[in-house]
């Protein structure tokens, strides 16, 4: 090639610079700066940037936009994985790819704007008509000008989309039905998280506070339902925000190696091939490794920290139970009696002679503090089409079949309201099981919401006698885990079992004066646990109610059941439904009854030899009594009573918990707020183990980098090495090729760098390179020394912000191979 040939290549590679990082095409600075970071004096227009074409000022804006795309890539996907946090609450994934289609429309938008140069204040308003014609388009088309254009009815729907979806997050339980309110929900506020993260990530350069945001609505679902974190979600959203974290370093140093350009007056070496951490694939080993170590600790928290879900609700063989929101029952039925609102939760019609209580679960592990379930029995071979015989029942006792077909109204729950015992259920959708104990059912995959289903059921009819001729317990070692009581149980409860049933003279005879103690002598109050500081189900909580004597189901139920266990009697606490109101009358003997959502109860069930599992009813002035006759007649569910000891079951008189204790967010697991407080705190700690992973990964490469030079006696190589490290860290532009006496005169001359602990590290690595064996090599003391000094005047001459990156976001673990200094000199030929 001649010498004008190489002119014209190396003229027209320099008008190509600016489409690689480097100065655009004709640009040059003034002379003369006065100041490092800015150039100013002379030059065609005073100071300023002048261009090719007619000495044009340059505008700011014009490299505002560097990166967006990748950016905008990146930030895009950290939405979408962190999405998935919500994968466990939602039935369906259409939510999630609506979602992220409206995502991606806020996103594109606002990176178009910001190519039209237009100020941030229209860009960003730009992103938000685009938001909201979007969500219009896809939610309420019908009521917008050409579909889209939205109109105060548009409002209006938007309004009813939005109190649907809220009402189905507050009335509903994991998961949920994605029905057209949630999608809006979801769209609609991941649409509004996606125009703060593009605001973030692109206006304001600060990828951590939208990786914060992001990792709040991720954490979500955790926080608010206890859901443990599902590793593989969270190792996704980790490496989503390690790319961010990298495009957004790749955007910085595209733009410092535009500012060093200009500076030098030349757009040559300022290219993405020159400029630390701007190459096209530059860091991308280091980058894995980094990470690979994220990803190793999101996968193993979850082994090492203490188990954050609600053991004794939550526990079995499964990894779950009925409570798969992590609820504690009795606890949440507290919380919700306080609520005003009140739904039509199931309608049924009967065959029974009198409407049966409908049960949901049963909990007979009482450590002291709570109950909870023993969910061990929900195995897959547990189909609903057979169940087993209820435990202890004899053929002795007489029984009777009856059908109760259940429709679904607004209940959406795991699990299946029905009387006990149930043989079979037909017509349910989805995937069921039934635990052997408890006979009741719940879903592998699916909800009670809109299911229509018939319960084949048994009635339980005998009499007075039989239940006082029941024999002991055939085999105590099945019966002994409904009989475990603390060591530490209150004295008054002890004292008062036996006070009550001290002229009792068998099983039978002490529960029925177990229940009319509680009924006569009690009061049913919803407010005076909770004014008095005594709601829940602990031990001592059932001690307090005995002394104050007010208190609503869960204190009754509790009560009976730890009383009864003290006399011997094996006891546990159903949860479910009253029986409801009759609404109509219907042909074949089928009466129809509404059960609405404040009906949910608690009662004791306790066990004879014989007969199996009989409920009793303790709470005061709620439900129906159990008392059976030498003449029975049978309640289904209740036992059997006598016809003016039954009152009408109506919904006046039952005033209890919501759906919200079976299927709603609330959250509130044993142990307290102290244990419930572990969950965020947890989320906290992994997201700060991300964000410290590589700064001691950068910590790790410098020491074992100064123990290597230290063994080969290249202390001064290694020196000036972590040197330029710590100027890539902190956001100096450095080339691959620049000597050191060339990298030190370009610190003075364009930072104002001047120190001489730079001069005497320079002269160490010179000396150790041509003349270590003539006895020219400086000390390792005097070079540390040496290189803490520079280092600290760098930190001096940086920005507090590049400084607080250079901790969290080191840009010298991202470089290529061939951007590495080798510090150690070549062996002697």
């Amino acid at each position: 090639m001649s010498v004008a040939e190489e002119r014209r290549a190396a003229a027209a590679a320099r008008g190509r610079v600016s489409s690689r990082g480097g100065v655009p095409s004709g640009v040059r600075p003034g002379a003369g700066s006065s100041n490092p970071r800015r150039p100013s004096g002379g030059g065609t227009s005073g100071g300023s940037w002048s261009g090719s074409a007619g000495g044009r000022r340059e505008d700011p804006r014009d490299t505002a936009n560097v990166g967006d795309l990748r950016l905008g890539l990146a930030a895009f996907l950290l939405l979408a994985t962190g999405g998935l946090g919500f994968g466990r609450v939602l039935d369906a994934l259409d939510w999630w790819f609506v979602t992220n289609l409206v995502i991606a429309i806020v996103l594109a938008t606002a990176i178009l704007l910001r190519r039209t140069r237009l100020p941030a204040v229209f860009v960003w308003l730009g992103a938000g008509i685009a938001w909201l014609l979007t969500i219009t388009l896809f939610f309420a088309s019908e009521t917008a000008i050409i579909g889209i254009v939205p109109t105060p009815t548009t409002l209006g729907a938007f309004e009813r989309l939005r109190d649907a979806g809220f009402q189905t997050f507050h009335d509903g339980s994991a998961p949920l039905d994605t029905d057209a309110g949630v999608v809006f929900v979801m769209a609609a506020g991941g649409g509004l998280v996606a125009l703060a993260v593009a605001w973030l990530v692109l206006g304001r350069h600060a990828p951590v506070l939208a990786a914060v945001l992001v990792f709040a609505v991720y954490a979500g679902p955790t926080v608010a339902v206890s859901f443990p974190l599902d590793p593989w979600v969270f190792a996704f959203v980790a490496l989503s925000f390690l790319w961010l974290l990298r495009e957004d370093v790749r955007r910085r140093e595209l733009l410092r190696a535009l500012a060093s350009a200009r500076a030098a007056g030349d757009g040559r070496g300022a290219g993405p091939s020159a400029m630390t951490g701007v190459g096209r694939f530059g860091g991308l080993g280091p980058a894995v490794l980094v990470s690979a170590v994220a990803v190793v600790v999101a996968l193993l928290t979850p082994a090492v920290l203490p188990d954050l879900a609600v053991r004794d609700v939550t526990a079995g063989a499964r990894g779950s139970g009925p409570f798969v929101n992590g609820i504690n029952p009795l606890i949440s039925l507290g919380q919700s009696l306080r609520r005003p609102a009140n739904t039509t939760a199931l309608e049924y019609t009967t065959t029974a002679d009198e409407p049966p209580y409908l049960k949901v679960t049963d909990l007979n592990e009482f450590t002291g503090t709570v109950w909870g379930p023993d969910n061990s029995g929900y195995n897959d071979g547990n189909t609903l089409d057979a169940f087993p015989a209820p435990a202890g029942l004899s053929e002795a006792i007489p029984v009777e079949t009856f059908e109760t077909t259940v429709t679904v109204d607004s209940l959406s729950s795991p699990w299946l309201p029905l009387p006990y015992p149930t043989q079979k259920v037909d017509g349910l959708r989805g995937d069921w099981r039934f635990e052997a104990a408890g006979l009741t059912a719940m879903a592998e995959r699916g909800s009670t919401r809109g299911q229509t289903y018939t319960a084949t059921s048994t009635a339980i009819l005998p009499t007075a006698q039989q239940m006082r001729d029941v024999p002991p317990v055939a085999d105590p070692a099945s019966a002994a885990p409904y009989l475990e009581l603390p060591d530490d149980l209150p004295q008054i409860i002890r004292d008062t079992a036996a006070d009550v049933t001290a002229t009792a003279s068998t099983d039978y005879d002490r529960a029925i004066a177990l229940q009319r103690y509680f009924r006569s002598t009690f009061e049913y109050s919803e407010s005076a646990p909770v004014e008095e500081g005594f709601d829940g189900s602990g031990a001592e909580v059932i001690a307090t109610f005995l002394e104050r004597k007010a208190g609503y189901c869960i204190h009754f139920s509790s009560a009976m059941a730890v009383m009864s266990r003290v006399l011997g009697i094996p006891a546990r606490i159903a949860i479910g439904y009253l029986p409801g109101t009759t609404i109509d009358n219907t042909p074949a003997n089928r009466d129809t009854y509404i059960v609405t959502s404040d009906q949910l109860h608690a009662w004791p069930e306790l066990y004879f030899e014989g007969v199996g599992w009989v409920p009793f009813e303790p709470t005061a002035s709620r439900g129906v009594v159990t008392q059976f006759n030498d003449a029975s007649t049978a309640t289904p569910g209740s036992g059997s009573v006598s016809p003016d000891s039954r009152p009408a079951p109506t919904a006046a008189s039952t005033p209890t918990p919501t759906a919200d204790a079976l299927g709603g967010p609330t959250s509130t697991r044993s142990g307290g707020a102290f244990t419930a407080a572990l969950v965020p705190l947890a989320i906290l700690l992994g997201v700060l183990v991300l964000l410290a992973t590589p700064s001691i990964a950068r910590g790790l490469r410098r020491s074992a980098g100064r123990r290597r030079a230290l063994a080969e006696g290249t202390s001064a190589g290694w020196a000036w090495a972590e040197f330029l490290d710590t100027a890539r860290d902190l956001g100096f532009p450095v080339t691959s090729a620049e000597s050191p006496r060339g990298f030190a005169s370009r610190l003075r001359g364009q930072f104002r760098i001047e120190s001489p602990a730079v001069d005497r590290l320079v002269a160490a690595v010179e000396r150790e390179s041509y003349a270590p064996s003539a006895g020219g090599a400086a000390s390792a003391g005097s070079v540390d020394a040496a290189l803490a000094e520079a280092k600290a005047a760098l930190r001096s001459a940086s920005q507090p912000l590049e400084r607080a990156l250079a901790v969290v976001i080191p840009r010298s673990l991202v470089l290529r191979r061939d951007q590495r200094v080798d510090w150690r000199p070549p062996a002697a030929s």
